[in-house]
């Protein structure tokens, strides 16, 4: 077997003997008990690249590995279609006022919990109040500073009433990536608490929680009383399958018919099996190296920040890292928001490749040398991008830097807490430039963890485009906003994700659309 750019002679030999008894073996003795598992012809085994799934309340759900999970279990009012176009969910219809500040929905009847609660308007004013409330320390709770009051007009009609018109609002109210008002039953939260409800979580979608051992399966099982078509799947058997040799194993030895994140280093090895096909579409979000001014003084000075995002060879880091199956990006606008990304953003923005400007912004500066360490989650991808990415800048400035490699479940947790000099991340999710700017750029966003703020006139842009309901207008000022966050540089931006999934030929009828707004429902096994 030909050995790949970054494939050890050890790995290929071993992944030459997939499909032999070797590879069988090797592939079960890996999954273990976890892949003990009758499959039936109304069940489906997948794999999922995170190590631990324990925080599905929709309060604190973040990662897109949760959300893809969340979007089975929970509704929202919209959700967002293939075209991640706003679509009728629990709510059936709705009208809005003349001036774009009242929205009044008509809520679906009939509708059932997982825990054979009915779900009413009081759910969707619970849902509003809950994630509002500062003892809750939703992550969302400024996504619904547009909301100036919900109303209660009869069992299953609402009445928001904005502050001011907002371009984005039906988005607000998906169940993801929205997130900000996931409807879930308030009986089995009040009963569970929090903490065990992000384990075992309940709501009103296609799937409940039949049975969550942390780390080692998440089971799904069919709703019955989904109130749209009823899914043709009995079980879907989730299971954590991290290392990319096993995920391969485990694929072509059919262990797991789908993963959701294939490792994209094997998959020449994948696509030459005639029982897996790659699915494959452009990802909703930015990756890049943040930059925590918290932690690192120098990073207060926008001249360091911009010398290495300028140091980066992004065309370079797509080819060794990723096998060039990324798009290497400048700026936080992805290609999946395709009314407001720019193909020539590489061209214009601040952060382009120029080493000569990088060295003279970095000596204009004035820091000299310095030692950073770097959080990167042990995952294929995050760690393939540091161990390429850093060196590139190493190359051109005079940095040393040491990575921390840390499980999944530790990246996020440090993520959350600000915990790291530099990180090598992202979005995910982003289907709406609030998603890929307001979040994380402005100052206080939810995701701003790395100390970046005071940009008092980034920060009226980007609370104008949110409010803007004329498109044009919004487009300017969204267009406007990225080349100020380019320009400022709180992180090197280097690459958009395109999204991979691997399903086996038994999997009938999935469809591929922006993560994580796919779904396990219409497949049939067979």
């Amino acid at each position: 077997m030909e050995e790949k750019p970054g494939l050890s002679r050890r790995t290929a030999l071993k992944l030459a003997a997939i499909g032999g008894t070797y590879g069988l073996t090797r592939a079960f003795g890996v999954l273990g008990p976890r892949s003990a598992f009758a499959r039936g012809s109304d069940e489906l085994i997948a794999g999922w690249s995170r190590d631990k799934i324990e925080r599905l309340d929709p309060a604190i759900l973040q990662n897109i590995d949760h959300m893809q999970i969340g979007n089975h279990i929970y509704s929202g009012l919209i959700y967002a279609d293939h075209n991640l176009e706003p679509q009728g969910d629990l709510a059936e219809s709705w009208e809005v006022s003349k001036n774009g500040r009242e929205w009044t929905f008509q809520l679906r009847q009939g509708v059932k919990f997982h825990d054979g609660e009915d779900f009413t308007a009081d759910d969707v004013i619970y849902t509003y109040n809950r994630i509002k409330d500062p003892k809750t320390a939703s992550i969302h709770r400024r996504r619904l500073d547009e909301i100036d009051t919900v109303e209660k007009l009869d069992p299953h009609v609402v009445r928001f009433k904005l502050k001011s018109p907002s371009g984005s609002f039906l988005m607000t109210l998906t169940a993801v990536p929205g997130r900000a008002l996931i409807i879930a039953s308030r009986k089995s939260l009040e009963k569970m608490g929090p903490e065990q409800f992000s384990i075992t979580p309940v709501g009103t979608g296609p799937f409940r929680v039949a049975e969550h051992q942390v780390g080692t399966k998440f089971v799904l099982e069919r709703f019955d009383d989904y109130f749209r078509d009823v899914a043709k799947l009995k079980r879907v058997i989730i299971i954590p399958v991290v290392e990319p040799e096993t995920v391969v194993a485990a694929l072509r030895t059919g262990e797991i018919q789908f993963h959701n994140r294939p490792p994209n280093q094997f998959f020449d090895i994948l696509q030459r099996d005639p029982n897996i096909s790659i699915m494959e579409g452009p990802d909703p979000g930015f990756r890049g190296l943040m930059l925590n001014q918290d932690k690192v003084p120098a990073f207060k000075d926008v001249r360091v920040r911009l010398a290495i995002a300028k140091s980066i060879d992004r065309d370079a880091l797509a080819k060794r890292a990723f096998f060039g199956r990324v798009l290497p990006g400048v700026g936080p606008i992805p290609a999946a928001q395709k009314l407001y990304f720019r193909d020539f953003k590489r061209q214009i923005s601040a952060q382009k490749y120029d080493p000569d400007a990088a060295v003279r912004l970095w000596e204009e500066s004035g820091v000299g040398k310095l030692k950073l360490k770097t959080v990167s989650s042990v995952a294929a991808d995050d760690l393939r991008s540091a161990q390429v990415l850093l060196p590139l800048i190493e190359k051109v400035l005079p940095i040393k830097f040491e990575i921390e490699q840390v499980d999944p479940s530790v990246n996020g947790k440090r993520f959350r807490a600000g915990d790291y000099e530099t990180r090598v991340g992202g979005s995910g999710a982003d289907i709406d430039p609030n998603d890929s700017i307001r979040d994380f750029f402005i100052t206080n966003g939810k995701f701003n963890t790395f100390g970046y703020g005071g940009n008092i006139t980034l920060d009226t842009i980007v609370e104008e485009q949110f409010r803007e309901s004329d498109l044009k207008r919004r487009m300017a000022l969204v267009h406007l906003a990225e080349d100020m966050v380019m320009a400022d540089a709180p992180m090197a931006f280097t690459h958009h994700l395109i999204e991979y999934l691997a399903v086996r030929k038994e999997m009938k009828d999935f469809r591929m659309s922006p993560t994580p707004t796919w779904s396990f429902a219409p497949v049939s096994m067979g």
